[in-house]
């Protein structure tokens, strides 16, 4: 363990200079701190944990055990998680965060850990193996190790619910979800110099057009 503290701190600089995805943490948890949160389970069953997390490693829900053990909820269990300020839901197998609403409808976001980009950059900087990087690397026993020097690339990925059914927010699966009335709002958004797929704003103004 103190080999790796060594070597991930070591490719801290080069993170810093090489990561070009604009959106960085420099934490593995959406949370600063460990908090409450209301678990709704698929049974309908609502439990409160009292001290709960998001791990970007995969967006999944990670907890204090009894033991003060770091453990990774089944998310098979799950159907959403409530915390103060956010609500999740379960969408395959991560956890996704609400945006907004619209009316029935809503923008979700899975934000993760870019483990590629990461895994690119601190290999490039010599310092860690492909071994080291994959076994070591981005475990709940990693969240005990300071990292605030470390710059981690998070990538978002969005999903409208749309009458009643998730998927992802691209062109072809919107184009072919929505009733053909509304494909004429959608290229009127979508043609807009200031729409971007990567932007919240943008897809809720899509969202609510095609919505109406």
């Amino acid at each position: 363990m103190k080999k790796f503290i060594i070597l991930l701190f070591t490719a801290c600089l080069t993170i810093s200079l090489q990561a070009q995805t604009a959106n960085t943490l420099h934490r593995i948890l959406a949370f600063p701190e460990f908090k409450p949160a209301s678990i709704t389970l698929m049974d309908g069953k609502v439990v409160t944990v009292p001290l709960t997390n998001i791990f970007l490693k995969r967006s999944t829900l990670i907890y204090h055990s009894l033991g003060g053990k770091n453990m990774e909820a089944r998310l098979s269990n799950i159907k959403s998680v409530d915390f103060s300020d956010r609500h999740y839901e379960r969408i395959d197998t991560m956890l996704a965060w609400r945006v907004d609403t619209v009316g029935k409808n809503a923008l979700y976001c899975v934000s993760k850990i870019d483990l590629a980009s990461l895994r690119n950059t601190m290999l490039n900087s010599r310092s860690m193996t492909n071994v080291e990087l994959s076994n070591s690397m981005l475990n709940t026993t990693t969240l005990d190790i300071p990292l605030e020097d470390i710059e981690f690339p998070i990538i978002n990925q969005f999903f409208y619910v749309y009458n009643g059914k998730t998927f992802p927010v691209h062109e072809r699966e919107i184009t072919r979800r929505i009733p053909k009335k509304k494909l004429y709002d959608y290229k009127v958004v979508t043609s807009l110099p200031t729409f971007s797929w990567t932007d919240p704003e943008s897809l809720l103004t899509l969202l609510r057009r095609i919505s109406q």
